[in-house]
């Protein structure tokens, strides 16, 4: 009978130990979860704070074809041409029509005589080598009387001029054009007063060596 109630007892006492077992087991499984879950959790303070006062921006990589955060600075800008506007072609100037020249005549074509030329004629027209050095004569009016103050002009081709009138008594119409050394053709002629011809134009050849007389008589 005492056996009995030992073997109970025994028996007891190792159930009791098998629970204890059991539930350290299951204690201890539970408490190393525990430490892993708080191991995975958490983060040292420093690379906290570190992580928080970095505001540098993070480089992100996009794909090809996923739109820019700021599509503002990565679309290009392309520069608007501003249109010209078309030239206006300038038409050219109308053509001015052409004047023919007048033909004028040439001094081998004579002209008719200027009015009052005919006024006086030339009575005498010839050389005198007794003395050389003037060009001169005499100027009468209709009746052969010697006429004076009739004006007198001899010229050459060149420009060159002198004036002269016919002398009154006593030897009224006498003229004389003091001459140089120089020979050349100049060109004698009366005038009025108002200096138009009135009479032909005689040409003298002047020498030096003699003197060239030319003798007027005014027309009826």
């Amino acid at each position: 009978m005492q056996g009995k109630g030992s073997a109970a007892a025994f028996l007891a006492v190792l159930l009791f130990m098998s629970l204890g077992a059991c539930a350290s087991m299951i204690a201890l499984t539970r408490g190393r979860e525990g430490d892993v879950a708080a191991t995975e959790t958490w983060t040292p303070a420093g690379l906290t704070a570190t992580a928080l006062s970095d505001s540098s921006p993070i480089a992100t990589d996009f794909p090809a074809g996923t739109p820019s955060p700021n599509p503002e600075l990565s679309t290009p800008v392309v520069p608007t041409a501003t249109p010209v506007p078309p030239s206006t072609p300038t038409p050219p100037p109308s053509p001015t029509p052409s004047v023919s020249p007048t033909p004028t005549g040439t001094g081998t074509q004579p002209g008719p005589p200027p009015p009052g030329a005919n006024q006086y004629r030339v009575m005498r027209n010839e050389r005198d080598c007794s003395k050389g050095g003037l060009i001169g004569g005499w100027v009468y009016d209709a009746a052969g009387n010697g006429l004076g103050w009739a004006n007198l002009r001899l010229y050459n081709d060149y420009g060159w001029a002198a004036a002269k009138q016919s002398e009154g008594v006593p030897q009224a119409g006498k003229y004389e054009f003091t001459m140089g050394f120089e020979p050349g053709l100049f060109h004698l002629v009366i005038l009025d007063n108002d200096g138009q011809p009135v009479s032909p134009v005689v040409d003298v050849d002047y020498d030096p060596r003699c003197s060239q007389r030319v003798d007027w008589e005014k027309a009826q």
